[in-house]
């Protein structure tokens, strides 16, 4: 490689370490007695008492990021004027959820539905703690054996042992997760090789996005299953993403050259055990594969705060989106799957102001998107861990939902949201505005994604999340579209995983709208969404201006895959990773951070 090659590889790497989440917190600008110290343990009074809470329990943490977390949650609630008592109190109960991995709490079981598997109420998701998203058969990918006796396999193999040691043993993945599955065949194969754990120990569920033939789709399930196949079998198979009207028929067509004859077939042989599909599409396409009765689980989105590219419905049947799949899905004794309670529910890591402070200290954001998913009617909810100290919010929220009491403190908290969305949304709107609104997949929309559109006026409205619906938004805004084709080819050209476009000024929606309750309201709300949207991220002075100041991030480090791929981010990540051997994980600046604080505490 030359040197104007390895200059560039210098050059972005130290780019993408800009991009690592350090504490950045408003709160900390201004006069300092130290500039890098959170405001609360420069406060003379209450921060000597807060160490003293923190050092209490800190020997049980299992990770050093752990005092990262707790201390940019203290500073929040420290902003908001809380007394001393209740900032002492919130410390506490923080610090001792940051001791639960080695406290030798189990996470619950239930029945998923009639596979009969008895499943952990949280998943161990394969998305985000692989070594790259590139996909791992191409020339460009990294090679399988520096992967494997890298540092983001033992970040894995730690999670992995971890895990198991939690009773999570239902690990997930998928074809397009670049590296995933080899990661996780390797990891769980050495546990079995070493004697460690057997095979009936854990769930393994990949995922195979389907295709129009029986070879097409064999030729990638296939892939799945070299990179397996050392884990004897799939207990839970699932078709990937169907979500477009095709991959849905695909999935429903009869005969021998179909994706369904060859996992039937596959079943046979006994590669898989049971049968059941994912997706990030319309409600409308969910409920008709669930109704087919040909599978056994679901895989969907159906959070408290919306269901992500199935919000809108197109009668307005079962609320907003997903609420009646879970409903029927019960109905048909199907496994329901949570898919990403914590990121696609609402960015729990990373609360906006006004949301945090509804909710209260006592429960925090992801444990609320934990739990209010699966009182909902699902038996496990998918977190992606991409480092240990990830498990420890999770299992908080497992731990919880065992405890008495919080049932009453998740109706209450629901009461509290419920009340905020109609107080900032009005009634009417509150009850109607997400109802009866067609798909991007209909003609008079043009590949607007409606319901996504004002669903992102909502929560912004409401709770002012802008970073959770700026993101979603960019995918819209990013849709690809030629005005010289025809609506239908543009439409089966759109992305599975993120379908739909933004609202388009000048476009006529009168008859997309006709039969949703208030046209004219719909019209200017999406509107609205548009204009918030041009807002820059980093603007701080206009996003506060609009009450869209977020809390705090709990995300102490960039993740190995990243969160949001694209081809731009993956190549980046590959150059560095094979040049510097980076490319994610744990940075020396939060590792000094966490020592920093850590130094604080015992002082």
């Amino acid at each position: 490689m030359n040197k104007e090659t390895i200059g560039v590889a210098t050059a972005l790497a130290g780019a993408t370490a800009g991009l690592v989440y350090l504490y950045t917190s408003e709160s900390m600008k201004g006069s300092k007695k130290s500039d890098d110290l959170p405001d609360i343990f420069q406060d003379d009074t209450l921060g000597p008492q807060v160490k003293r809470v923190i050092a209490k329990h800190m020997d049980k943490f299992t990770s050093s990021e752990s005092i990262i977390k707790i201390v940019r949650q203290l500073d929040f609630w420290y902003s908001q004027g809380l007394e001393e008592k209740e900032i002492l109190d919130i410390a506490e109960d923080l610090s001792e959820k940051a001791t639960v991995l080695s406290s030798g709490f189990q996470c619950p079981k239930l029945r998923f539905g009639k596979t009969e598997i008895q499943i952990p109420i949280i998943t161990c998701g394969g998305m985000r703690i692989q070594q790259t998203w590139c996909p791992d058969n191409l020339q460009l990918a990294p090679s399988r054996s520096r992967v494997l006796k890298g540092p983001c396999q033992k970040n894995l193999m730690n999670a992995v042992r971890l895990c198991l040691k939690v009773g999570i043993n239902h690990f997930e993945t998928a074809r397009v997760y670049g590296t995933s599955e080899y990661q996780f065949n390797e990891a769980l194969g050495s546990l079995i090789r070493n004697g460690e754990i057997k095979r009936e120990d854990f769930i393994l569920q990949t995922k195979v996005a389907p295709k129009p033939t029986r070879k097409e789709f064999e030729k990638l399930f296939e892939q799945s299953w070299a990179n397996l196949k050392d884990l004897e079998y799939f207990d839970l198979f699932a078709f990937h993403c169907v979500s477009t009207k095709e991959q849905t028929e695909w999935l429903l067509a009869e005969g021998e050259d179909t994706c369904m004859a060859a996992v039937l077939e596959y079943q046979r042989q006994g590669k898989i055990k049971h049968i059941g599909f994912s997706t990030h599409g319309p409600a409308d396409h969910i409920l008709e594969l669930i109704n087919s009765e040909k599978f056994a689980f679901v895989n969907h989105h159906c959070h408290y705060m919306g269901s992500y590219h199935a919000e809108g419905t197109p009668d307005g049947v079962g609320g907003h989106g997903n609420k009646h799949a879970v409903k029927r899905a019960q109905e048909l004794d199907m496994g329901a799957f949570l898919i990403s309670p914590i990121d696609k529910g609402g960015h729990m890591y990373q609360p906006s102001k006004t949301f945090a402070r509804i909710l209260g200290p006592k429960m925090t954001p992801i444990e609320f998107g934990i739990l209010s998913g699966l009182e909902s009617g699902h038996q496990t909810a998918s977190v992606g861990f991409s480092r240990v100290c990830d498990l420890e919010d999770a299992v908080s929220a497992a731990r919880m939902y065992t405890k008495e009491g919080t049932k009453e403190a998740l109706a209450a908290a629901k009461q509290r949201i419920d009340a905020q969305m109609e107080r900032e949304l009005g009634k009417e709107w509150y009850e109607k505005g997400l109802l009866n609104l067609p798909t991007c997949e209909n003609e008079s929309t043009s590949g607007t994604a409606m319901g996504h559109v004002l669903w992102c006026y909502n929560l912004m409205k409401a709770f002012g999340m802008y970073d959770f619906c700026y993101a979603r938004y960019k995918n819209l805004k990013g849709c690809a579209w030629n005005k010289k084709k025809a609506f239908d080819d543009n439409r089966k050209a759109m992305i599975p995983g993120n379908m739909g476009r933004a609202y388009l000024p000048g476009k006529d929606y009168k008859e997309a709208l006709k039969d949703h309750d208030n046209p004219a309201a719909a019209l200017a709300n999406m509107k609205q969404v548009d204009e918030w949207m041009k807002i820059d991220p980093k603007d701080t002075k206009t996003r506060r201006e609009n009450g869209f100041d977020e809390a705090y991030d709990l995300r102490v480090w960039e993740e190995y895959a990243g969160s949001d791929p694209d081809v731009k981010g993956v190549v980046l990540q590959n150059l560095t990773f094979g040049v510097l051997g980076c490319g994610g994980g744990p940075t020396k600046q939060s590792a000094d951070f966490a020592a920093r604080l850590a130094q604080e505490v015992k002082s």
